[in-house]
């Protein structure tokens, strides 16, 4: 993948809204996110890296010095969102909602033709694996399971696709899954992973599974999950069902 056509793009919402949220301190989620936000300017092979925060919460100033110091381009968004919404059809609303905000405003997305879409305050460890044997062209998800039959999973999950991290086309986003969000619904157990499911499920456009499997770290806001990197046998398990074939987004 050529680098320079490719931003990242990464969400953010320090003071949360949403319901079902279970990390809720704004100074706690504010270090993780600037702690991931640096790794990323300082390990990531990406050059354009966009934040975007839909609390209003503005990122300090100092982190374009770091992005300077190490070639990155940076751009850092704030908007305040639409809380009542958020509220009352949930996060995934609201993320929804940073992302139409990125496409309408980012400078940087514009000299983009596809972006790498990260879930704020995680890390991709093997992030530069995953570029590299990715193309351009193409748009990447996963499931939310990767050893799982889908059969297996359980039903509410089953027609989901992982959100935390994908790539995609702008063209491909703007046609697909751009109004997505809009169908969002935690009380009746909708998600952006079902909406986005949905809304890949019923498009001529080729979506595929990541050629390497991503490797996240960190801490779920939502859920209080902490993210750790597989063990080397989860790994090549994983290699093997997804070399077979086993493994797809839809």
């Amino acid at each position: 993948m050529t680098l320079d056509k490719c931003a990242l793009i990464i969400t953010s919402s320090v003071h949360v809204s949403a319901r079902y949220t279970t990390l809720l301190d704004p100074r706690q989620r504010e270090q993780q996110y600037l702690d991931s936000l640096s790794w990323f300017i300082t390990d990531s092979p990406l050059i354009k890296i966009i934040v975007c925060d839909n609390s209003g919460y503005r990122y300090p100033s100092s982190l374009y010095e770091l992005a300077d110091a190490h070639l990155k381009q940076l751009e850092l968004l704030s908007f305040n969102g639409n809380n009542a919404l958020v509220q009352e059809y949930g996060k995934g609303y609201g993320e929804g909602e940073i992302m139409d905000f990125v496409m309408m405003h980012s400078l940087l997305l514009k000299e983009a033709d596809g972006f790498l879409k990260v879930t704020g305050r995680l890390k991709v460890v093997n992030i530069a694996q995953v570029l590299r044997r990715s193309k351009a062209a193409e748009n990447y998800f996963m499931p939310v399971s990767l050893l799982r039959p889908r059969f297996l999973v359980p039903r509410a999950a089953r027609p989901c696709v992982e959100v935390r991290i994908y790539y995609v086309t702008k063209v491909f986003f703007r046609a697909v899954l751009l109004t997505a969000y809009k169908e969002v619904r935690d009380d009746n157990t909708f998600f952006l992973e079902h909406a986005y499911y949905q809304a890949i499920a019923a498009t001529h456009f080729t979506v595929r599974c990541f050629p390497t499997v991503p490797e996240i770290t960190g801490v779920s806001g939502s859920n209080g999950w902490v993210f750790k990197e597989r063990s080397w046998p989860k790994k090549l398990l994983i290699k093997l069902v997804s070399y077979l074939g086993y493994v797809r987004p839809v």
